[in-house]
């Protein structure tokens, strides 16, 4: 008797990084149940991803294809891996409507094509760039209903960026929230400590943390103008930045610029962001644009006090202790923080993250039926 296989899923893109859009296809694999649902991973990096050799054993695949601005090497490469694999599905994990993957994978004769929708701007201020990648997203957003047949979105804002209101009313259309594994993030006041004591913290400095690339989107510049005002008036205070990117050297000159190198950590990629949760007093997130943060859920999982732009969707707000700024004006955020100071008081609130929807225990299964019903 032939034994059972799962169902084969084709995920495009991920990427050398463990936050964001890849570590949320990555958290989906490690939970998903592998005997129904089996993932296989579309990169354009060259070189081997940091999680490859560990998802390889899990039973993937992955493939190192050219981007799509080389459309024929792409096409070469899509064709050859649909050739020799039955792929159930496609699942397109995009921030914005770039439509010329999707017609190429339609046009190679991919089965069922999913889109996912992960942002609610376009990450990239070089005028130009920006305006072609404008373009093709309002020419993608409107023929969307033609190149795929189910649409998904991380959050009701990252649904009205990518999809039409007639998309989104439609029973194709399917809300997938960012969950996470909440255990991994409750708060322990031992680990609080030994963190703290491993980077060289006293007991009362006022940690202000924040993780994610360096981009325009993350909006670090107005993030160092805040934290230069808390200092002004809290001495013993300190800004963890967790993450790399394009904008690093850009802020660390900034930072130098007002005398704050000492009170700044740059502390790179880090493996172990869920510790570095414990040492912090707040998570602050003045994004100028979001999907769904998954990062801001795992700050509120911690129990710490947010502060969130008020750009970003209010759907990431699951604690009370979380609050909403405008990016406008710094003083309005130091005013908060020092306040959050006064307060803080960290809370064991994993069952509120639960009731939220945003439990990876729970919301996985909704994953695997949504992929088993197509």
């Amino acid at each position: 008797m032939k034994s059972h296989q799962p169902i084969r899923i084709l995920q495009a893109f991920v990427a050398n990084d463990k936050g964001g859009l890849t570590g949320y296809i990555c958290q989906n694999y490690r939970f998903i149940d592998r005997s129904k649902v089996q993932f296989d991973f579309l990169t354009f990096e060259t070189d081997k991803l940091d999680f490859e050799d560990e998802f390889i054993r899990m039973g993937a695949k992955f493939y190192h294809i050219p981007r799509p601005s080389h459309p024929l090497s792409y096409a070469k490469a899509l064709r050859n891996i649909l050739n020799n694999d039955d792929y159930t599905e496609i699942h397109f994990n995009m921030s914005y409507a770039n439509f010329i993957p999707l017609i190429v994978a339609r046009w190679l004769g991919a089965k069922r094509i999913i889109m996912h929708s992960h942002s609610t701007d376009i990450d990239d201020r070089r005028g130009v760039i920006r305006a072609i990648k404008i373009l093709i997203h309002k020419i993608g957003r409107l023929s969307m209903s033609y190149i795929a047949d189910e649409y998904l979105a991380c959050s009701s804002l990252a649904a009205e960026w990518m999809y039409p209101y007639k998309l989104r009313k439609s029973q194709h259309y399917h809300m997938a929230k960012n969950a996470i594994d909440v255990r991994k993030y409750s708060y322990n006041p031992t680990i609080r400590a030994e963190m703290r004591q491993h980077l060289g913290l006293k007991p009362d400095t006022f940690v202000m943390g924040h993780v994610g690339r360096f981009t325009y989107q993350k909006n670090h510049e107005f993030l160092i103008d805040v934290f230069k005002k808390v200092h002004e008036k809290m001495e013993d205070s300190l800004l963890l930045l967790i993450g790399e990117g394009p904008d690093e050297d850009q802020i660390k000159e900034k930072v130098a610029s007002l005398g704050l190198i000492s009170h700044v950590l740059f502390l790179g990629r880090r493996n172990d962001v869920p510790n570095l949760f414990q040492a912090m007093d707040c998570f602050v997130l003045p994004s100028r644009f979001e999907g769904l943060p998954i990062v801001g859920i795992e700050a509120q999982a911690a129990g710490l006090p947010c502060i969130f732009s008020d750009l970003i969707t209010p759907e990431v707000k699951v604690t009370n202790s979380s609050r909403f700024l405008p990016i406008s004006n710094p003083n309005s955020w130091m005013l908060s923080l020092l306040d959050i100071k006064k307060r803080c008081e960290r809370d064991d609130i994993e069952n509120q993250i639960g009731k939220s929807g945003y439990d990876i225990a729970s919301e996985i299964k909704k994953i695997e039926a949504f992929y088993k019903a197509n």
